[in-house]
């Protein structure tokens, strides 16, 4: 371990793909040609920003529009620093779109590269982001704040300072809500990782990571007040107009008889399970079951639409656990890394729902966990009596991710979303 660093390459980072020849320029050309055709497509389909995108792109540095917490602070950041080159708000969006996508898929070819051996596994990985449709996607913050987040990890596998790694998680707090927790609890392993070094990391860590909060958020309060950090401009908490509208939309449709628009006058709704409610705190101890019927039905959602998302590729996780298990192959950092990266899903299930968009964020990483472990399992020595199994299990979860390769093709190629992504804010969320 380097002074400064709570990572080294050869600490966390096994190999970078196992590239020679050709083949070391085959792979980042295809992605740089896929990148560039999502790039033009995006700007030959130019739309005007609605909802929460036509809020972000009017993001200022001064005044009332100074990027808040509640709004997406970093993607407002990105904004900010784009508008002097793109001072159209509408143009701004356009290349707004394409900025998130290239950040995003840049961010996460990185990170596959530095956990990737097989040159095979990290070319699939490539066409499974690409065909997810995800680069298309409408709302540029979800593509940022997943970027972010591969950014942060990329760096801290790669040996960055601690003062750097301090600042992406600052950066990566601020990107949405639920990022705060993702980013403590990163913040709180690299802490722990390096407490054989003494307390100088923990203090760099966690000094530069408090500093850059202070310098970024200090403006607002100064500016706005202190309901800057939890509210919209109307005083609404975020976290509870965000449950309120979530709740609305997932028991309208369980009403006998139909009423108004949930996204809209979610209060109907709230108000019948919750009489008097006028913040979270009112709606977990709300006497009954109602908070945890919610919860309940904000799981299973999210469990189906995770399904549609992976598809095939769950098959992968409980043969590579059982291979593994046998073989006596644990996580290694790297696979804590990521999946610690995962805590972020509680509070969408708590607070909202799991929306296919939030999953911008964790679509790379459930491919990397699942390459990892293929290549985990590849490595380990068996016993002779064990070949046979290994190998079984290894073509079932290549196999796995292969159909989901196929079954995202199929969907690109039959239009299900992509023609409707071009044509359309629709997203299958």
């Amino acid at each position: 371990m380097q002074r400064g660093r709570l990572f080294t390459a050869g600490d966390a980072v096994s190999s970078a793909p196992s590239l020679d020849g050709v083949a070391r320029l085959a792979l980042p050309v295809l992605w740089l040609v896929l990148a560039a055709a999502v790039a033009v497509v995006l700007l030959e389909n130019p739309k005007t920003p609605v909802y929460d995108q036509a809020g972000l792109v009017e993001a200022r540095l001064w005044g009332p529009s100074y990027p808040a917490p509640p709004r997406a602070f970093t993607s407002q950041l990105v904004v900010i620093g784009l508008r002097p080159f793109v001072p159209d708000s509408v143009e701004l969006h356009e290349v707004l779109r394409v900025a998130a996508m290239l950040f995003w898929v840049g961010a996460a070819a990185w990170l596959g590269s530095l956990l990737l051996r097989d040159r095979i596994h990290f070319a699939v990985y490539g066409l499974l982001l690409f065909s997810s449709q995800f680069p298309f996607l409408w709302l540029s913050s979800e593509l940022l704040t997943g970027g972010c987040l591969f950014l942060t990890l990329a760096a801290a596998l790669s040996g960055a300072p601690v003062w750097l790694l301090g600042t992406l998680l600052a950066l990566l707090a601020l990107c949405k809500i639920e990022m705060l927790l993702v980013s403590l609890a990163l913040a709180g392993w690299l802490v722990w990782k390096a407490r054989d070094e003494g307390r100088g990391p923990a203090v760099h860590l966690l000094g530069s990571f408090a500093v850059v909060l202070a310098v970024l958020l200090a403006p607002g309060l100064v500016l706005i007040g202190w309901n800057y950090y939890f509210e919209y401009d109307d005083g609404t908490s975020r976290g509870f107009a965000t449950f309120t509208q979530h709740y609305a939309s997932l028991v309208a449709p369980l009403q006998r008889t139909p009423g108004p628009n949930p996204w809209l006058q979610p209060e109907v709704y709230l108000q019948r399970a919750f009489p008097g409610a006028n913040s979270m705190s009112d709606v977990v101890f709300a006497p009954g079951l109602a908070y945890l019927d919610f919860v309940a039905l904000s799981a299973a959602r999210g469990i189906r639409k995770i399904g549609w998302l992976f598809s095939w590729g769950w098959l992968a996780v409980p043969v590579l656990v059982w291979a593994r298990r046998r073989a006596g192959v644990g996580l290694d950092d790297r696979e804590r890394l990521l999946w610690i990266s995962f805590i972020g899903v509680i509070p969408m299930v708590l607070f909202a729902y799991p929306h296919i968009r939030y999953f911008a964020r964790y679509y790379p990483l459930f491919w990397l966990l699942v390459g990892l472990g293929i290549e985990r399992l590849q490595e380990a020595e068996p016993s002779s009596d064990e070949k046979g199994g290994r190998r079984a299990c290894l073509v079932a979860a290549s196999g796995a991710v292969l159909l989901a390769l196929m079954l995202n093709g199929q969907r690109v190629s039959h239009g299900l979303a992509y023609a409707s992504v071009l044509s359309s804010y629709w997203f299958p969320d």
